[in-house]
């Protein structure tokens, strides 16, 4: 029961969170097509003439977006790497990154739990983290890399690590990203243009009246999933020990630190993560699944791993 209400929780804060953004977005954007439209119509000379905007254009055209950045492989993905600085893995980084998926996909298979192709990227960075996005898309930072790849447990470290990245491409919460940032990309567009020509008085006004409120609102409605963001932690924690079990994954909290401050209300009500020390406690109270087939990896999987 607690686990529906958690999985309810979560798409209801990001349904509610598109409901925000959409209505400015789609108010800006409205408004800042009109005087475009009838410029065409004016000066461009075509052939034919381009449709008065009216609602449903705009919502076809807002649409149109979401579908593109949704359906299309890549598109999100390429400005996602750009944003994240993340590249393609070398073939001594693969072959680290790829022994421990093996050992995940052993165990995956050993539980009947199917497990989504990924493409590997790496984040030239000193943190022991790594980073779910798009459809498909891990990015492994390399202080993780590093700090696993000669420890007696690393290989397994650094599949949980995996596995918990996993667990948000699977529950989609990577692409409800993707519709949020689909939805208010017009409105991002316009307002770079707006930013400008902000010395020309009249959009001067503009930018002040119209797009810094549109986007406060649309600031506010991207900090709605933020409230439910712990659960969705929970619950990616969760679905990684289904996977290789609560020793393993214990020892992935083992080797992260929290830095938290205690005097700042709001950043600690809307802390994407909750704190290390909970999250390991939380797993402890859970029974394993299926822990006959929690073992340790092969030897082959190891020295592939460690390989320089």
């Amino acid at each position: 029961m607690r686990s529906i209400f958690r999985h309810i929780a979560i798409d209801l804060s990001w349904f509610i969170s598109w409901t925000v953004i959409f209505a400015p977005a789609f108010f800006i954007l409205f408004y800042a097509m009109i005087p475009v439209t009838s410029a065409i119509n004016t000066y461009a000379l075509l052939p034919f003439p381009v449709p008065h905007v009216n609602e449903l254009f705009v919502l076809c055209v807002q649409i149109t977006l979401v579908l593109i950045l949704f359906l299309i492989p890549g598109v999100s993905e390429f400005f996602s790497d750009i944003k994240l600085g993340a590249r393609r893995a070398s073939q001594r980084e693969l072959d680290q990154i790829e022994a421990a998926f093996a050992y995940l996909q052993h165990s995956a298979d050993a539980k009947n739990i199917k497990l989504p192709r990924i493409v590997w990227r790496v984040v030239d960075d000193k943190g022991y983290n790594a980073t779910a996005y798009g459809r498909n898309r891990i990015a492994i930072h390399r202080g993780a890399l590093y700090d696993t790849k000669f420890r007696k447990r690393g290989l397994e470290e650094l599949a949980g690590l995996i596995a918990h990245e996993i667990a948000h491409l699977r529950y989609w919460d990577t692409k409800h990203a993707i519709i949020s940032s689909a939805i208010f990309t017009p409105f991002n567009v316009l307002l770079f243009f707006a930013n400008l020509f902000i010395r020309v008085p009249i959009l001067n006004l503009a930018v002040m009246f119209f797009f810094y409120p549109c986007s406060l609102i649309i600031g506010l409605g991207n900090r709605i999933p933020d409230l439910t963001s712990r659960m969705a932690e929970y619950r990616a924690d969760e679905f990684s020990q289904k996977l290789l079990g609560k020793e393993c994954m214990c020892q992935v909290f083992g080797s992260i630190g929290d830095e938290r401050e205690g005097t700042n209300i709001m950043a600690h009500y809307m802390a994407s993560h909750p704190p290390t020390e909970l999250r390991h406690n939380n797993l402890q109270l859970r029974s394993d699944y299926r822990p006959q087939f929690n073992g340790p990896p092969s030897i082959d999987l190891i020295a592939r791993f460690r390989k320089h």
